[in-house]
């Protein structure tokens, strides 16, 4: 793989751009990297507080950041003959230098917290603190679950209908995973690995392939335009397999297609500043609002209008179908907005002076 590629890959985004530099480059002595590897093996599947298993996705999420940091480390000059000899200050200085390579928040947060993973592996229990001493910039780590931002494609003022068509016009299959993603609330690769017929049960669908955390659930089929979606899709489906797409290509091959098409059509950040994960947004803030009667808060919908009970059993419900354990997740999807007296006053003589 090329470093272009590479970068394509792993992008630390700011200000949507891709930071340039990429951890794992330097390498890592002998016995530090079959003491990682020890760690890696023996943990690889255990979740970070629950009596769990992580997914594959986790796993190798876990051994790049892990294997990055060491080299990262090693690529600064810092000298360890042991993992057990990691210090406090090789966190602060590793974790410093990516911030200064203008990696994202996100980023940077998530190689913290997998650290202080993998400290609690070697016996460093508490030794990884708050995100926020290991950066000069506190913002560089932290991160607000309440979405500022509509990410849904009707927020962005797409024409769905018509994009849709461009999509399908180009690749069948391709535009009924988008239609999926926005009917069901599906994540990209859930849709792919949907099998229409065998998931449809009564008046749910259940999703357990390709889920997140191999975590299953049912989604609720609840009016006409999921009935249309679902019925379209098993009308697609393969006979055998019962998959979407052509028989006999890998589910990267199909990735690969997907993404292909997308790039095509322009559903782009660079291009309409949208994803196919824009349609999740869309499902859930149409939820959001069948289900307590008001706009999701980030298109302007109070939340003062709505009874506290009534809004946490909502955002149970809503957490659910989307495969979330924490109701906070929410805020994420639709926002969280009520509009204090202060605001109405400030709005209401604006209104007068216009």
């Amino acid at each position: 793989m090329t470093t272009e590629e590479k970068i394509a890959v792993k992008p630390g985004r700011v200000d949507g751009k891709n930071s340039t530099y990429i951890s794992g480059s330097h390498r890592i002595p002998g016995n530090c990297h079959n003491e990682i590897e020890l760690a890696l093996q023996k943990n690889k599947d255990q979740a970070a507080h629950k009596d769990k298993k992580v997914g594959q996705g986790t796993q190798d999420k876990r051994r790049t950041v892990i294997r990055g940091f060491f080299s990262d480390l090693f690529h600064l000059g810092y000298k360890i003959e042991s993992v057990h000899n990691l210090k406090e200050k090789h966190l602060i200085a590793v974790f410093n230098f990516l911030e200064e390579q203008g990696q994202s928040p996100s980023t940077i947060q998530n190689k913290i917290s997998i650290m202080r993973v993998f400290c609690e592996w070697i016996g460093k229990n508490g030794m990884v603190r708050d995100s926020t001493l290991y950066v000069k910039d506190k913002t560089s780590v932290r991160r607000s679950m309440v979405v500022k931002e509509d990410k849904s494609w009707d927020g962005k003022g797409i024409d769905i209908t018509g994009l849709l068509l461009k999509v399908a016009q180009e690749d069948k299959t391709v535009a009924m995973v988008l239609e999926l993603c926005m009917a069901f609330g599906l994540r990209v690769k859930e849709a792919m690995m949907l099998r229409p017929s065998v998931c449809h049960e009564g008046e749910f669908l259940s999703v357990r392939e390709g889920t997140k955390g191999d975590r299953p659930r049912f989604v609720p089929i609840e009016n006409a335009i999921q009935k249309n979606v679902l019925e379209r899709a098993k009308a697609m489906e393969d006979k055998k397999s019962g998959f979407l797409g052509e028989r006999g290509l890998t589910f990267q091959q199909k990735r690969d297609r997907l993404y292909y098409v997308l790039k095509k059509c322009e559903v782009t950040l660079s291009e309409n500043d949208i994803t196919a994960h824009g349609l999740r947004h869309q499902y859930m803030q149409e939820s959001f609002e069948r289900l307590l009667g008001i706009q999701a808060p980030v298109k302007g919908g109070d939340l003062s209008l709505v009874d506290g009970d009534d809004l946490h059993l909502a955002s149970q419900k809503l957490m659910e179908r989307a495969g979330h354990t924490r109701v906070t997740i929410g805020a994420s999807y639709y926002g969280s907005r009520r509009i204090t007296k202060k605001a109405v006053i400030e709005e209401s003589k604006s209104a007068s002076r216009d």
